[in-house]
């Protein structure tokens, strides 16, 4: 690693790092950071890299160009200028790891090998050149001389994450089916990754006959989950359909689809069952098992910040297994975290059409066009996805929610109602849509439309805290229902206490019924949770005013006017300024 801002320094920070990676196997929300981890900032890929101190021979403007592509993500243009400064310096050893590292991430693999094989005659502890030239032995069926050079791995970096899963696999790859004990053994060795532990170990068991133990193993790993990790539900509904009980398969994936209705894999999962088709495993020998290891520390890195290395990762997978589309997904993923949406969009367009990962990607494609303000042509991909798939509404809420940030709300309303129709009998989780046609009804100025859509909203999800307070605040706002809307608001601030705009409507409805200390008391703490929040400021300063405190109540209402208000929050607040308030009970 040689000093990399992304190395792991000590068993305590192993275990701690092991404890993040726990259900990362498919999960689709992010986790949170973990601090005691050292990552570079999610704007840059200058963590490929190291500074290249020796200069003799080295063409200096093509390094600081190749230096400055780096810096902003620009892999391709960065590659090109640092190739001609590597070829006029081809034995500086840092610049040969550098330009490794690019064609690596973007992706060259050919060229990526042939500077692996110096970067490690230099130095035969770098990590990810020694894990590319083991690969390539896996990938040729050399899975002793695999084992021979992860063995030269530092096991006090990230590597040693993955090399236990990588060394288990390659017992496994060497010693066929009869190995499946000796995998199991060599995988228990390293850090308990959780799930990511039980399910290769699973997979083993699958791969090598054993399939009534498989499938115990995997349902024991996922007893106490809900939405359990998608490649520990894919791998045992595969088992259970090869055993004979697609049944059970079938209900396995109905109930943990119920709980992330946007999963591509186990939406064809799902498919695959209904259609009576064979459902295969994952994947099906060892260099499979491998791939599908490195992309779980690649989703790991990259939900801890670490976007480089998660797509150098995610590239290794890509390496053993070409049609590992989550692995292109995520690559995609990382750029857009650096905003570099021409590369994501290249990036996405890469995953094959009959990819179940396809159709997601299409629409991260459709949310890189409309951030490059490509907005029309964002908008007809996805009316070209709803055409193309009928019986899915992702396509359509999509295209209503960028409808709804371009403040279209016409047309988001009219993208959300076809939605609606398209879902038959609302389930819990619809509730969603429901909300997000109310606020379009709302911002039209339709207001019958937009209470009974949050009114619906509730009935699907009661304890939705987000629509209480939206219900409730409008209903403060419009000055009806006081007494519902403070109970609604009570309920939401029980559920979200932090949350500063539910605290300001809490604030707010004290304001309306005339208890202006109360007033005063919550929307300070709405200004402390959200201080960069223009409504929230004027809201304080009117409770300031109400309570004999007129200097301070101008100073928020100035404040409100340096936060980017809308033009008619404006015109309220200078009229404030100019007059203050009229006697309460006065419009």
């Amino acid at each position: 690693m040689n000093g990399s801002p992304l190395e792991i320094r000590g068993a305590a920070r192993l275990a701690a790092r092991a404890a993040v990676i726990l259900g990362l196997l498919g999960a689709c929300s992010a986790q949170g950071q973990d601090p005691t981890l050292e990552v570079a900032g999610p704007g840059t890929f200058s963590d490929l890299g190291q500074d290249v101190d020796r200069t003799d021979g080295l063409s200096l403007g093509d390094y600081l160009a190749g230096s400055y592509a780096l810096n902003v993500g620009e892999l391709s243009q960065a590659s090109v200028f640092l190739e001609r400064a590597l070829a006029a310096d081809p034995d500086n050893p840092e610049l040969n790891r550098q330009v490794y590292l690019l064609a690596l991430a973007d992706g060259r693999y050919d060229r990526a090998l042939e500077l692996a094989k110096r970067v490690v005659a230099a130095d035969p502890a770098d990590e990810e050149a020694e894990l590319l030239l083991a690969l390539d032995e896996a990938r040729g069926g050399h899975f002793g001389a695999a084992r021979e050079r992860l063995a030269h791995l530092n096991q006090g970096s990230v590597a040693a994450l993955v090399v236990p899963f990588l060394d288990a696999w390659a017992i496994f790859g060497e010693g066929g089916p009869d190995a499946a004990q000796r995998s199991q053994a060599r995988l228990a060795q390293g850090e308990s990754l959780g799930p990511l532990n039980v399910y290769h170990s699973a997979m083993m068991l699958y791969l090598s006959g054993h399939l009534d133990e498989a499938e115990t193993m995997l349902r024991e790993g996922m007893a106490d989950d809900r939405a359990a990790p998608v490649r520990l539900v894919q791998a045992q509904a595969s088992l259970l359909a090869h055993q004979g009980d697609g049944a059970a398969a079938l209900q396995l994936v109905r109930e943990q689809v119920a709980e992330r209705p946007d999963q591509p894999v186990l939406e064809s999962v799902l498919n695959e069952l209904e259609a009576g088709r064979t459902l295969p495993p994952p994947f099906d020998d060892a260099t499979g098992g491998m791939a599908d290891a490195l992309w779980g520390i690649a989703q790991a890195l990259h939900q801890e910040r670490g976007g480089a290395r998660a797509v150098l990762y995610a590239r290794l997978a890509l390496f053993l297994k070409p049609d590992l589309a989550e692995a292109t997904l995520l690559i995609g993923d990382v750029f857009v975290d650096q905003q570099n949406f021409d590369a994501a969009i290249v990036t996405y367009e890469g995953i094959d059409d009959a990819s179940p990962i396809s159709f997601a990607g299409k629409l991260r494609i459709a949310s890189a066009l409309h951030e490059l303000d490509r907005k029309e042509q964002a908008f007809q991909l996805l009316e070209n996805l709803v055409d193309a798939e009928p019986g899915r509404v992702q396509a359509l809420v999509q295209l209503g929610n960028l409808l709804r940030r371009d403040e279209q709300y016409d047309r988001a309303e009219g993208a959300y109602s076809r939605a609606i129709e398209r879902l038959g009998t609302p389930k819990a989780e619809d509730w969603t849509l429901f909300y997000a046609r109310g606020i379009a009804y709302e911002r039209t100025k339709q207001w019958p439309k937009a209470e009974a859509d949050f009114r619906e909203a509730l009935a699907l999800e009661p304890e939705q805290p987000f629509v209480l307070n939206y219900l409730g605040y409008s209903w403060v706002d419009m000055g009806v229902h006081l007494d519902q809307a403070r109970e609604m608001l009570d309920r939401a601030i029980t559920l979200r206490p932090d949350d500063g705009f539910i605290v300001d409507s809490v604030g707010w409805v004290h304001y309306r019924l005339g208890e202006y200390a109360q007033a005063v008391e919550k929307l300070e703490r709405a200004v402390e949770l959200e201080p960069g929040d223009p409504v929230i400021n004027d809201h304080l300063g009117d409770a300031y005013w109400r309570v004999g405190r007129q200097r301070e109540a101008r100073y928020q209402w100035q404040r409100a006017l340096t936060l980017e208000p809308d033009q008619q929050l404006i015109d309220t607040v200078n009229e404030k300024l100019k007059s203050g308030l009229p006697p309460a009970g006065r419009a």
